[in-house]
């Protein structure tokens, strides 16, 4: 059985493999957007948004990934990062999993679990390695 201590030993090292983990996810979506404006646009056009959005949030996805693996302004960057991935998923997972008459889709199960990473880092912080603390 764990005790306090085992757990609290195992905080800051879950917050920042969460933290990381996120990174990658918006990196890995966002470079593509924020250095292929022409792509960004058309993606987002084709999925009912304005096309100027699609290198924004790109370079939004950038900058909060950037965020998070150095661990500056936490609430701020995981708020950001919260809000586009709950435009994703209302906007792009939902309406998807209704067409396919699926209830609980992979995609819309990840952002969900994306979405519930962010708001743990908001109201936990950022754990001990982070640039900043609180």
């Amino acid at each position: 059985m764990l005790n306090t201590t085992h757990i609290n030993a195992l905080r800051d090292p879950g917050l920042l493999s969460l933290r990381l983990g996120l990174a990658v996810i918006f990196l890995y979506h966002g470079i593509p957007k924020a250095t292929q404006w022409s792509m960004a646009m058309d993606k987002f056009a084709s999925m009912g948004f304005p096309g100027f959005l699609g290198p924004i949030v790109g370079i939004a996805e950038v900058i909060g990934g950037i965020l998070l693996i150095i661990g500056l302004f936490n609430f701020l960057a995981n708020g950001m990062l919260a809000v586009i991935i709950t435009v994703a998923i209302i906007g792009v997972q939902i309406p998807a999993a209704t067409s396919a008459g699926v209830l609980l889709p992979a995609g819309l199960e990840r952002d969900l679990m994306i979405l519930v990473g962010h708001l743990t880092l908001m109201g936990v912080g950022p754990g001990k390695w982070a640039i900043q603390k609180t």
